[in-house]
């Protein structure tokens, strides 16, 4: 049975995409790159969830869309894939999802990996490519300016030219998750160095 590696989930997040969205943060890196504020979604603790699992917690929120980021969710392609299919035979459901790969780079392992190809089939809004920590720049959604935001369908084309677009500088959201504290977003470089001192003294 094919299960998901959890790092993290919440319900409801208003600064990873339009509207009030639910967010998933899959276990699992293998890039291990200089400066990522997801160190934790590499190396620590997860829970393994099965993909039906998963859209029955999305299909129990009200969000208006799912963003999926990580760690590295094409490492678990396949089992993501299965988790929203499940989801759109209930409810429509706009999908928006980070990855360290570059989309050329997807293509060309979609052509013999038949995970990753129903994983793209899924997704309406891809922010693709590495983070460079020399590249950080503050743009709003991503965390360094090599990464873009590629429109795989129509369902966030506008959004591209107006709500993306539109945004000046980046905005977190800070939740308490039982005895956890979450940074949600995409930090910028004075608010991950802040997290890092906060996350230091906790």
């Amino acid at each position: 049975m094919s299960v998901v590696r959890v790092g993290m989930r919440t319900d409801s997040c208003r600064v990873l995409g339009p509207g009030d969205r639910a967010v998933l943060w899959v276990h699992g890196c293998e890039r291990g790159c200089p400066g990522c504020i997801g160190v934790s979604l590499a190396e620590g603790a997860f829970e393994e969830v099965t993909p039906q699992e998963l859209a029955n917690w999305y299909l129990g929120t009200r969000a208006e869309g799912l963003t999926i980021s990580g760690g590295e969710p094409m490492l678990q392609a396949a089992a993501l894939a299965q988790m929203v299919q499940a989801i759109r035979m209930q409810r429509d459901c706009g999908t928006i999802v980070y990855t360290g790969y570059t989309y050329e780079e997807l293509q060309d392992l979609a052509r013999t990996d038949e995970g990753i190809a129903a994983f793209l089939g899924c997704i309406d809004l891809l922010v693709d490519g590495p983070y460079v920590e020399e590249l950080n720049d503050n743009v709003a959604y991503r965390g360094s300016s090599n990464q873009r935001l590629i429109a795989l369908t129509d369902r966030y084309r506008q959004e591209l030219r107006t709500y993306y677009e539109a945004a000046t500088g980046r905005e977190v959201e800070m939740r308490l998750a039982g005895s956890r504290m979450m940074l949600v977003g995409v930090p910028g470089r004075e608010q991950a160095a802040m997290w890092r001192e906060m996350a230091g003294r906790a």
